[in-house]
């Protein structure tokens, strides 16, 4: 009887997992308690991709224009996430290949250093990277790399890298081979070659999740392609103004009733509510050691006085005036024009 009881304590541990998890991440948008703060944040630092893969926006576009992010712009975000002492999940993309933001390692720097109860990640093809770019990646504060190799030829060269940073950089580093998945999603309707039935029910992407485009345009998931569902504008407003404003808490509202008809991006939508993604990104950062809930750090004196230095090389960068062939500057910067 004794050998089965470590059996019965799991399965009961067990079972009061599922219930929590039914209750904290379920029932709470149901049931329309007021409206958490984010644990999320996906900042896309620019519009580029080096594939044009048939699951996402850069396989069903002819162009997609090229929009970095402005540098201001980045660190305005990252310092309204350090007022509000965030210490959630922190990733600089979205839809593109954030390694073609040749920033992204400064960017992920003063992210790191403003941030320090947030856990970073990124998510990768891992076309770009060599060797040099994986260490700068985790000596400049990232938490995790997750690449994801969609062709034979990735495949081999991806597991080359994750063997390299698997020893290197341990607990840092997923690898998804993707080469025989087949259950795509349809991204809200948008690939049309992978449409299933419509869902029902609530959302739990817009109850935890921010996704801010370069243009600084806060939307409600990362299915948005064309700003349907856009929630606000961070060039105008601030993260919290927007969270807690009329255009998400209506969008709330409506979807976690089930209403998918709040939004024609919604009532197309065929991706099912996932509360266990939820559940990961929330409890992440704690499981790493890092997101204190009860006591959130603060970046030291230390680490502002790097920060600020990243910054003002960024901003001086940003607003040194171009100059054209001829020799003859093509704009002043912001605070010089009249």
């Amino acid at each position: 009887m004794l050998k089965q009881w470590p059996v019965v304590l799991k399965n009961m541990a067990q079972s009061t997992q599922n219930l929590l998890t039914a209750f904290y991440y379920k029932k709470y948008f149901e049931w329309g308690f007021p409206t958490r703060s984010f644990v999320q944040v996906n900042i896309e630092t620019n519009t580029i991709c080096n594939r044009t893969c048939h699951f996402c926006l850069y396989g069903i576009r002819d162009e997609v224009p090229a929009n970095p992010m402005a540098a201001g712009l980045f660190f305005k975000i990252i310092d309204q996430l350090a007022e509000l002492r965030f210490s959630g999940r922190l990733s600089l993309f979205s839809t593109n290949e954030p390694l073609t933001d040749k920033r992204i390692y400064e960017f992920i720097r003063y992210a790191s250093l403003m941030l320090p109860n947030s856990y970073h990640t990124l998510v990768s093809n891992g076309d770009l990277l060599n060797q040099e770019r994986l260490d700068r990646l985790f000596s400049n504060g990232l938490d995790l790399l997750l690449i994801n190799s969609y062709d034979d030829q990735a495949l081999q060269r991806n597991r080359h890298w994750y063997d390299y940073a698997l020893q290197r950089y341990p607990g840092k580093i997923l690898h998804t081979d993707r080469t025989t998945y087949d259950d795509w999603d349809s991204r809200a309707g948008h690939i049309e070659r992978y449409v299933k039935n419509v869902t029902q029910g609530f959302c739990d992407l817009p109850n935890y999740a921010l996704y801010i485009n370069p243009k600084g345009r806060v939307l409600s998931c990362c299915h948005d392609f064309d700003e349907q569902n856009l929630m606000g504008d961070l060039t105008q407003q601030t993260v919290r103004e927007v969270w807690y404003g009329r255009q998400f808490t209506a969008l709330r509202r409506g979807l976690n009733r089930g209403d998918r008809g709040v939004s024609d991006l919604c009532r197309g939508c065929d991706r099912p509510p996932n509360p266990d993604y939820f559940r990961w990104n929330a409890t992440q950062p704690r499981r790493s050691g890092k997101g204190l809930r009860w006591f959130p750090r603060r970046p030291s004196l230390a680490d502002q006085a790097e920060a600020q230095a990243i910054r003002e090389k960024h901003l001086q960068r940003e607003n040194r005036p171009r100059v054209s062939r001829r020799g003859v500057p093509e704009c002043l910067p912001v605070h010089q024009q009249s």
